[in-house]
């Protein structure tokens, strides 16, 4: 019976590890999109909210974003 949580262990260890068959290709930079469009962007407006901080005069916008190479 000691042997049983090893064999357990094994059963499952070969389970998570066997291949599991073949994936798409990654995307590349620089190739050519051909799936659908994605349904968010990383560019969202900072001009919106609920208000329900503060007075007028404290409006904040949060906004911003990565630089780098596009």
């Amino acid at each position: 019976m000691g042997g049983v949580p090893i064999v357990v262990f094994l059963v499952l260890a070969a389970l998570a590890y066997r291949h599991k068959g073949p994936h798409p290709e990654s995307y590349k930079l620089g190739t050519e999109w051909t799936h659908d469009p994605i349904l968010w962007a990383a560019d969202e407006p900072a001009d919106h909210g609920h208000g329900g901080h503060g007075g007028h005069g404290d409006h904040v916008t949060v906004g911003g974003g990565a630089s780098g190479k596009w």
